[in-house]
């Protein structure tokens, strides 16, 4: 097998969406689109998307970001972005892949210390069962690790009613009861398009995360999902509205076999009626009526016990994802930084384990 590693060009991108679509467990993270609305979004970087060729064919890839800091060293993120999913990428129909794995992967790092990258990660993707590989020629300094929580979605069901009792089969008592209490609690819930609805998200969002001291999107991101994403074919935003008012919204992403859990956001107040719980559930149906197989609940840290069992009571099974993190300069100055450092010098873009410093 001769293979020939190149970087991908625009011109390209349908030849490449082709390849990901070929894949079932492909996400939307290494999507072109997705690319284009890390661009918009990220500062100081710059996409390279390794491509494999074999006679003129795409047969994988392995999409990546660098951040280039003067001041500190470079980094390179396949990929970057609240920890976003990315990785090796190969054709279903070859019959040994590993060849192409490794031609990727040691692009990978010739990638990074040609562009003088101080630490590199590449995010493993939950639905693929590629550890031991990573694990054996990786070579990494570092590891962190996440579970990643996936609810299969009904394949096959005769009608509504019972695609609706098929979902509600696979969840907890508790989530049964939970959507049950939101559709007698007088909820009125729609998707939409509008602007009004996607800032209202947005700013749910930032009061929620802001209660937890956590790191909220802003409104600059939900604008560029607006800009570089088609509604109702790559997204859609679910609203439940009571007394008159929006307290609850959901933001779900869809590619290939996959819908993404991407942004929940509701009125403290108003959580007592559970109307998350019904968004989720109608949301869940509309992924099953598009013949997705898979509902992404997203990567829950080891310590976050509490939103691991609330994902955990709608059907899931636990899929661990690994970041794989190799240091290429040993002293690394960035150990000296401390985590506040690290977050201001490089935003948006995985770096080291806080666990480290």
């Amino acid at each position: 097998m001769s293979i020939v590693i190149e970087t991908l060009q625009e011109k390209q991108s349908q030849e490449y969406e082709e390849l990901l679509r070929s894949i079932d467990t492909s996400l939307l993270y290494a999507s072109f689109k997705y690319r284009l609305f890390l661009e918009r979004t990220l500062l100081h970087s710059e996409p390279v998307y390794l491509v494999a060729r074999e006679n003129g064919n795409l047969i994988g890839a392995l999409p990546t970001f660098i951040y280039f800091n003067a001041k500190y060293g470079n980094i390179l993120n396949s990929l970057p972005f609240y920890g976003s999913n990315g990785g090796i990428l190969v054709s279903p129909r070859l019959k040994e892949p590993r060849t192409v794995q490794l031609a990727l992967l040691d692009a990978f790092h010739e990638l990074a210390k040609e562009k003088k990258t101080l630490v590199s990660t590449l995010i493993t993707n939950p639905l693929e069962n590629d550890t031991d590989f990573y694990e054996t020629y990786f070579h990494f300094t570092l590891r962190d690790e996440r579970i990643g929580q996936i609810t299969p979605l009904p394949k096959e069901w005769q009608n509504q009613e019972d695609l609706c009792q098929k979902l509600m089969d696979g969840f907890h008592q508790k989530t049964r009861n939970s959507i049950r209490k939101a559709q007698k609690s007088d909820l009125v819930i729609y998707h939409s398009d509008s602007v009004e609805c996607l800032q209202k998200l947005a700013d749910l969002h930032r009061q929620n995360i802001d209660a937890i001291g956590g790191r909220a999107k802003p409104w600059a991101i939900f604008a560029a999902i607006h800009s570089t994403f088609t509604y109702d074919q790559d997204y859609r935003v679910y609203v439940a509205e009571k007394d008159g008012q929006i307290v609850a919204a959901l933001l779900v992403f869809y590619f290939n076999k996959t819908v993404e859990y991407f942004t929940p956001a509701a009125l403290e107040t108003y959580r007592v009626y559970q109307p998350l719980s019904l968004l989720v559930y109608e949301a869940m149906q509309e992924a099953a009526r598009r013949s997705c197989r898979f509902w992404n609940w997203g990567g829950t840290w080891l310590t976050q016990n509490g939103v691991y069992h609330f994902k955990s009571r709608w059907g899931t099974r636990d899929q661990r994802y690994f970041y794989y993190i190799r240091e290429y300069h040993q002293p690394n100055p960035l150990r000296h930084l401390s985590p506040q450092q690290i977050l201001e010098e490089y935003p948006n873009f995985y770096v080291l384990p806080f666990k480290v410093f």
